[in-house]
C-alpha cells in the first residue's frame, strides 16, 4: 500500500512538471518552436477584437496584457508612445516609436538561455531613415533580471522580412511586400551565478509598425552527460590520491 502511494505521488509530481513543460504552439506563423524548452510564454493576437478597443484597449496594454500561454503569467506592457489595439496588432500612429517590457517571475531554476521571437508588421517610419524595412520595426531590445537594469543585449540575434503569403490579412497578390520583420534574439546567462528568479525584456516598436505577436521561451542549462560525470569523479579521485601520496 506504502509503495503503491509513493508510486502515486510520483506520477502526479511528473505530470504537474510535464505541464510547466510544455511549449506553446508558435504564436505566429513565421516563429519556430524551440527545442527543449521548458517554459513558453507567448503573446498572440494582440488586436482590438480581442484586447478591446479605445480606452479599453489602451487601459489593456498600459496595465499589462497577461499571456495567454502554458504556464504563463509573463506580462507585456506598453511603457511609453501611442500604440494602441487596432485591427491587425499594436498600432503605433504618431511616433516616433513606442516602447515596451515582457516580464516574467516564474523561472525555471536551471535557466541557461532565453530566446525572444517578435513578429511585427514594419511601418513607413521615415524619420528615422526607415520606409517600411525591416528596421524600421523594432529596436533597443534588451534583458533586465532579478529587478535589476543590467540591459543586456542579446548573445545572438536575427531580424530578418518575410513576403506576405494568401493567409495573411496584408496579403495583395499584385503587390507582393514585406509582410512581416521576424526578430529572433537569444541570451546565454550560463555565466550568471546568481539564481535567475525573474527577467524583463524592453524594446521599441517605431511609428506606423503594427505588433502582431511575440514569444518567450526558457531553456535549462544543459547537463552534462553521464560520462562527462565520469570524467570528472575520475579527476577527483586522481587529485585526492596525488594529494594522501604528497601528504604520506
Amino acid at each position: 500500500m506504502k509503495f503503491a502511494y509513493t508510486k502515486g505521488i510520483l506520477v502526479l509530481s511528473l505530470l504537474a512538471t510535464a505541464s510547466f513543460a510544455q511549449a506553446a504552439t508558435a504564436t505566429s506563423e513565421y516563429f519556430t518552436n524551440v527545442a527543449d524548452s521548458l517554459s513558453t510564454d507567448g503573446f498572440n493576437q494582440l488586436i482590438a477584437t480581442r484586447l478591446g478597443s479605445g480606452t479599453t484597449g489602451v487601459t489593456a496594454i498600459t496595465n499589462g496584457v497577461v499571456s495567454n500561454a502554458p504556464a504563463g503569467d509573463a506580462e507585456l506592457t506598453r511603457t511609453s508612445g501611442t500604440a494602441y489595439p487596432a485591427s491587425f496588432g499594436l498600432y503605433e500612429y504618431m511616433g516616433p516609436y513606442s516602447t515596451f517590457t515582457v516580464s516574467d517571475s516564474t523561472v525555471i531554476s536551471d535557466l541557461g538561455s532565453i530566446v525572444f521571437q517578435s513578429h511585427v508588421n514594419p511601418g513607413g517610419n521615415y524619420s528615422l531613415g526607415g520606409a517600411g524595412g525591416i528596421d524600421a520595426a523594432i529596436s533597443d531590445v534588451f534583458l533586465s533580471f532579478n529587478g535589476g537594469s543590467q540591459l543586456l543585449s542579446a548573445t545572438t540575434f536575427s531580424l530578418t522580412d518575410a513576403i506576405d503569403n494568401p493567409g495573411s490579412p496584408f496579403y495583395d497578390p499584385s503587390n507582393p511586400v514585406v509582410e512581416a520583420a521576424i526578430g529572433y534574439f537569444t541570451w546565454d546567462l550560463s555565466g550568471i551565478s546568481d539564481p535567475i528568479t525573474s527577467y524583463s525584456i524592453s524594446f521599441g516598436t517605431h511609428a506606423h509598425s503594427s505588433i502582431i505577436a511575440f514569444q518567450v521561451d526558457q531553456i535549462a542549462a544543459a547537463v552534462p552527460e553521464p560520462s562527462a560525470y565520469a570524467l570528472m569523479l575520475g579527476g577527483l579521485a586522481l587529485v585526492g590520491f596525488a594529494a594522501r601520496r604528497k601528504k604520506g
